[in-house]
């Protein structure tokens, strides 16, 4: 296993790139997940930022918001951001099914409008370990969606949710570390 990192500002993220993310707390986790956003805004990619509870949807568009205004991304369709809980669960569970068939959908209606390049975040921070071996699965067969569609995507998980072993798992289903400028 080959274990690289990109850091944001001193070169974008390759197409096709599937990044993970530990992170600590709020402050590590806006520090990297904001300015990858951005960027994919900045350069007219679609973009999607699954939130979990933890952050919230309303603390996620502040972070954005405080860097420029995100509401002309909002209003033409560029900007989607969803919680956690209902992007991934179905009656409380995660849903494969349903997470690729919203995938898919997002995906048909930004190529509609126009966008042919996605990029798209995950904060983790719900998964726990009733669900960890089906959302794995599910890594290694979105990392073949995200290569086909030369996306950009980055999954944070809270590191200290993570055990040995899994964060092995997520080493092993994912191409790259992603770095903020320290």
């Amino acid at each position: 296993m080959q274990i690289t990192t990109t850091l944001e500002r001193e070169a974008p993220p390759r197409l096709g790139k599937h990044f993970y993310q530990f992170y600590k707390g709020r402050e590590d986790f806006f520090r990297i997940v904001t300015p990858f956003l951005l960027s994919g805004l900045r350069s007219g990619e679609a973009v999607f930022w699954v939130v979990s509870q933890a952050v919230g949807v309303l603390e996620a568009v502040e972070s954005l918001q405080r860097s420029f205004d995100i509401s002309r991304f909002i209003e033409k369709g560029q900007l989607l951001i969803v919680p956690a809980e209902r992007w991934y669960l179905e009656r409380g569970r995660f849903s494969e099914r349903k997470v690729t068939q919203r995938l898919k959908r997002f995906v048909d209606e930004k190529m509609a409008l126009g966008y042919t390049h996605f990029r798209g975040a995950a904060d983790l921070a719900w998964l726990d370990g009733r669900d960890w071996s089906k959302f794995q699965s599910y890594e290694t067969k979105i990392d073949e969606m995200i290569q086909a569609l030369e996306a950009v995507a980055l999954c944070a998980y809270p590191i200290q949710h993570c055990s040995l072993t899994q964060t092995k798992e997520v080493l092993e289903h994912h191409d790259s570390v992603f770095l903020s400028k320290l």
